[in-house]
């Protein structure tokens, strides 16, 4: 009886010593295949076009000082920064997500796609296809304003009326 279970007690340890060495593994291959992605340019690239509108939207007065300019610049870096290092941050949850969402043979398929001529060339067109997709983008939010803009005004009129004290009825 001891040596049965003695014999399960090792058995119930290899199990877990290999589960964890088969998720280690499952980490690592979520790992490489994020990088086949080329994830930390996308989010390099993301940096940069967030870099250009921040300076778009700046809110400095047209007669700003270059001191001011200056500050508003500095300003802008931090923010940058610290949004990208955030945002950098994400890479490593992402190996984790990865690995709980794909299976081993989704991981290895996808990287052999992204270490492939053609995903490389899918992954170095992808800011051609944002270049394409963002004055859409832009357009579709400025169509959309007026429509947005309605909504909320016939829902505001419709609260008020809702709250308006009813009229005594007619005698």
């Amino acid at each position: 009886m001891k040596k049965l279970l003695l014999l399960l007690a090792l058995l119930a340890l290899t199990t877990g010593a290999l589960a964890q060495d088969n998720q280690a593994a499952k980490l690592a291959l979520a790992h490489e295949t994020i990088a086949a992605m080329h994830a930390d340019k996308m989010f390099d690239s993301m940096a940069v076009q967030m870099k250009q509108m921040a300076s778009q939207m700046s809110s400095l007065p047209p007669g700003a000082t270059p001191e001011q300019k200056k500050k508003s610049e500095e300003l802008q870096g931090k923010i940058m920064d610290t949004s990208m290092n955030a945002a950098k941050g994400l890479l490593t949850q992402m190996d984790q997500i990865y690995a709980d969402v794909y299976s081993d043979s989704d991981l290895r398929a996808m990287k052999a796609f992204f270490t492939s001529p053609e995903g490389q060339s899918m992954l170095d067109k992808q800011p051609q296809i944002m270049a394409h997709l963002m004055p859409l983008i832009q357009q579709m939010q400025h169509d959309l304003m007026p429509k947005i803009q309605q909504l909320v005004e016939q829902a505001r009129a419709d609260d008020a009326a809702a709250k308006a004290p009813a009229a005594p009825a007619a005698k």
